[in-house]
């Protein structure tokens, strides 16, 4: 009986996900914050953001919230990158284990400042500076080798010099992680193949700056597949996500990323990122030193509505206790 109950428990929340994510869903005609897609972390950026099925830390509040039911400490998550010196986007998140699942709290923004501002005369009246928040509150919870999360998001948008600041709901989001292990001759259990799907962004409610725009629901899926080695071990990914947006660029795209652990203190990695419009490569580097996490990510990419051409640089800093 207790063996059927996460087959259960996997088959309806499976279900589910299928449901949101196949029922005619109207797709908006803009993505208000397509900032929200960039992501968090320099650890799962260096590996191109494939990261659905693996990630197991505060982040898993952007990327995929089952992540969070692998969490076994209290996590802070740090993570800023700056494209130039006038845009920067920041994450400050929180993952704290309750017994049997781990609650997240995580607060993302993007910053761009010194934005010309004209009026209806194409009068220059000055300069404002552009800022949109997110805040997003998470739960995970292990059952036997399977990961169920959910979540919950609001945010706040001010861009214009005379706008007030407007309030809207990210939506809801529902995801899954499971795993198959191998056991080691000392009885120690490594996953060798874990999947992931995650629906995010579900009813989302958003009026303001933004006209006829919405945050648009996101659905991921993704693989990893982990070669363990003695002290060492390589692990590669691979995502797919499509956005229900009426867009157009193609709203369909792939991730893919390799993480290779030299040794239990320092690990290189390397991704991408592609549709049929726009493809990024990526790499990065993390150090740990005790409880300290520290990782950098470098991103290489052509124009698109994430973000403007050129190369964008990633730093993390995560702390477990």
């Amino acid at each position: 009986m207790n063996q059927m109950k996460p087959k259960m428990l996997l088959g309806s929340a499976l279900a589910f996900i299928a449901l949101m994510a196949f029922v005619p869903w109207s797709a908006s005609a803009e993505d208000a914050f397509p900032w929200l897609r960039l992501g968090a972390g320099a650890q799962s950026i260096g590996v191109g953001g494939a990261v659905t099925a693996t990630v197991d830390d505060a982040t898993a509040t952007v990327w995929n919230p089952a992540g969070l039911a692998s969490v076994k400490n209290t996590t802070f998550t740090v993570s800023t990158f700056n494209k130039g010196f006038d845009a920067r986007q920041s994450f400050l998140g929180i993952a704290h284990n309750l017994g049997g699942g781990s609650i997240g709290l995580a607060v993302s923004g993007v910053t761009v400042d010194d934005l010309e501002h004209r009026d209806a005369n194409d009068i220059r009246r000055g300069t404002f500076r552009a800022n949109s928040n997110a805040v997003s509150l998470s739960y995970g919870h292990m059952f036997g080798n399977i990961g169920i999360g959910i979540g919950v998001g609001v945010l706040t948008d001010v861009y214009s010099l005379d706008a007030e600041r407007v309030n809207g709901v990210r939506g809801a989001d529902i995801g899954i992680i499971g795993r198959r292990t191998h056991t080691t001759p000392s009885g120690k259990e490594i996953p060798v193949f874990t999947y992931g799907l995650a629906v995010r962004n579900l009813g989302s409610s958003y009026s303001g700056n933004h006209s006829e725009s919405a945050v648009p629901m996101l659905v991921d899926a993704g693989v990893a597949f982990k070669l363990p080695r003695k002290g060492a071990g390589v692990t590669f990914s691979f995502d797919v996500e499509h956005e229900f947006a009426e867009l157009v660029e193609s709203t369909t795209s792939a991730r893919i990323g390799a993480e290779y652990m030299i040794s239990k203190r320092f690990a290189i990695r390397g991704g991408a990122r592609g549709s049929q419009d726009h493809q990024s490569l990526f790499g990065g580097f993390g150090v740990n030193v005790g409880a300290l996490q520290i990782d950098y990510a470098l991103q290489d990419a052509p124009a698109s509505r994430l973000m403007e051409s050129g190369t964008t640089h990633h730093v993390s800093m995560s702390y477990s206790y």
